[in-house]
């Protein structure tokens, strides 16, 4: 029994994923879902798990609390990923090799087709806080300083530039604290907050919102349900983050390597990529997956997005710690 921890809210992809592969492999998968980055790291310290998802920019914490053993490159299948997502500054790791990238995704604008129509092209991530959309914008209470952070640099309002955020502490609190300053500001214009990918769907489901900072994923599941809900890479790029497969120091690595190369072939990387609704990251794996999954990653990521797509940057401990501080901060003065 291969023990996984990932993402909640995908269940129905995931059983024909595991179904998949058990047929494959005869390997049985039981697996928990966690709504996002934090709790799966708590869970990790504390309760039994051969893999876990998370993304590159925490990998370097799941090091650093010493739960994950390196990968054998040659028996996950390394060289079938696409070249261009190695991401081997952050995933080989004092000479090792920590994280096998296996899916990625992305953070934009969506918007309701009919309520909030935007020209694609041009839009910004500064139009969220446009005030014909006051009172009707979702937001995540974190990463909205990561939109409003990069919109606010093109405007040259940053005292950094953003990506110095997550390089020196004093420059991150600079920029921070502009970027909550303008957050405040622009605190009417909230309806909803949401963290996890449920929630992400449902601030449009609800009606409460029309336009929001969301993740490619939530439009995908509210467009394969045939609402009128739209993802759009913004003109700055869109916010990118590329997961990857890690292995518990106590796993089984002979069930773990099976199931990561399994994931790494073009049949297991289609699978995957299509229960969660995001990119393959093997050769030849987009090929296979659905044709109203390819149809929607070709409309949200064309091929002027995909030359500015802005990779999330490693997220230190001091990093993560002020960004909670912010994020509540912010919290409280929306109130909701």
């Amino acid at each position: 029994m291969l023990k996984i921890l990932g993402w909640d809210g995908y269940e129905e992809g995931y059983k024909r994923t595991f179904d998949a592969f058990q047929e494959d492999t005869g390997i049985r998968i039981s697996f928990y879902g966690v709504p996002n980055q934090d709790e799966m790291h708590k869970l990790a310290l504390t309760q039994e798990f051969d893999i876990a998802c998370p993304t590159t920019d925490r990998l370097m914490s799941w090091c650093s609390s010493d739960l994950i053993a390196p990968l054998d490159e040659t028996r996950i299948g390394y060289e079938r990923i696409e070249p261009t997502l190695h991401a081997d500054a952050h995933t080989v790791i004092d000479g090792k090799r920590m994280g096998s990238p296996c899916v990625w995704g992305g953070a934009g604008i969506g918007h309701h087709t009919g309520k909030a129509p935007i020209v694609s092209a041009k839009v910004s991530l500064m139009d969220l806080f446009d005030p014909v959309y006051a009172g009707q914008l979702a937001m995540r209470e974190d990463t909205a300083f990561v939109a409003a952070g990069r919109a606010l640099e093109e405007d040259g309002k940053l005292p950094y530039p953003f990506a110095d955020s997550y390089l020196v502490e004093d420059r991150m609190i600079a920029n921070y604290d502009v970027i909550g300053a303008f957050l405040a500001k622009h605190s009417n214009h909230v309806a909803r907050f949401w963290f996890s990918e449920e929630e992400g769907v449902n601030v449009f489901r609800s009606g409460d919102c029309i336009i929001g900072y969301s993740w490619d994923s939530s439009l995908a599941k509210l467009d394969r349900a045939g609402l009128p809900f739209r993802f759009v890479a913004p003109r700055e790029g869109a916010i990118c983050y590329l997961q990857n497969f890690v292995i518990n120091k106590k796993a089984d690595k002979g069930l773990a390597h099976e199931w990561i190369a399994w994931v790494n072939t073009p049949k297991g990387s289609s699978h995957y990529a299509s229960a969660l609704g995001v990119n393959p990251c093997a050769i030849g794996a987009m090929n296979l997956m659905d044709a109203n999954v390819q149809d929607f990653i070709a409309r949200s990521y064309p091929p002027e997005a995909q030359l500015k797509l802005w990779w999330q940057p490693e997220q230190p401990v001091w990093f993560i710690k002020n960004r909670k501080k912010y994020a509540r901060a912010y919290r409280n003065v929306v109130g909701k």
